[in-house]
């Protein structure tokens, strides 16, 4: 039976650029809940989370995502990126109330694999765009190409900072 525990949650009393997790403790997996917003222009109606391992930011991830809006789906990806788009979160700072943050989880396998492989994330979101009423759903993978040990997990905005209110909680699985 697995066991799960909770390792560091960061619940911002103010804007923030990015979060960071350096403590990241001894167990076989990790997951990220994740339920924030973006201060990006109210011209859209979301913005994506960019994660980064270790401070990495060279061409070393790549990333697949498929989306269903409403009745429409949709996929990106990229072969070669700095970072690996996790998903997207709400992004009106004017729009109040919990049904106005996005959701995620974000599972990172075997983080700690003595630098055996690859480290794979994956995980899934959900969001409804405000003001235009469309419900979101993203399912997404994604690759950092570098056999270390991850030391360190950074979270941002892609175009915004996340407001405050938004919450992010770290935790350690044991098989």
């Amino acid at each position: 039976m697995a066991a799960i525990e909770a390792i560091q949650t960061t619940y911002l009393e103010a804007d923030a650029a990015s979060v960071t997790f350096s403590s990241l403790g001894s167990y076989e997996h990790l997951q990220l809940r994740i339920s924030a917003k973006s201060d990006r222009s109210a011209t859209y109606t979301n913005d994506d989370i960019k994660l980064n391992l270790n401070g990495d930011t060279g061409s070393n991830y790549s990333y697949h995502r498929m989306t269903g809006e409403d009745s429409t789906a949709g996929a990106t990806g990229a072969a070669s990126d700095t970072f690996i788009k996790v998903s997207s979160i709400q992004s009106d700072a004017g729009l109040s109330g919990a049904t106005n943050y996005g959701g995620l989880v974000v599972d990172i396998f075997d983080y700690a694999d003595d630098g055996n492989k690859n480290t794979t994330v994956m995980g899934t979101s959900g969001l409804t765009e405000a003001p235009i009423g469309k419900n979101r759903v993203t399912f997404f993978m994604g690759m950092w190409n570098n056999t270390d040990d991850v030391t360190s997990i950074a979270l941002a905005p892609a175009n915004g900072d996340f407001i405050r209110g938004s919450e992010i909680t770290l935790y350690g699985i044991n098989d």
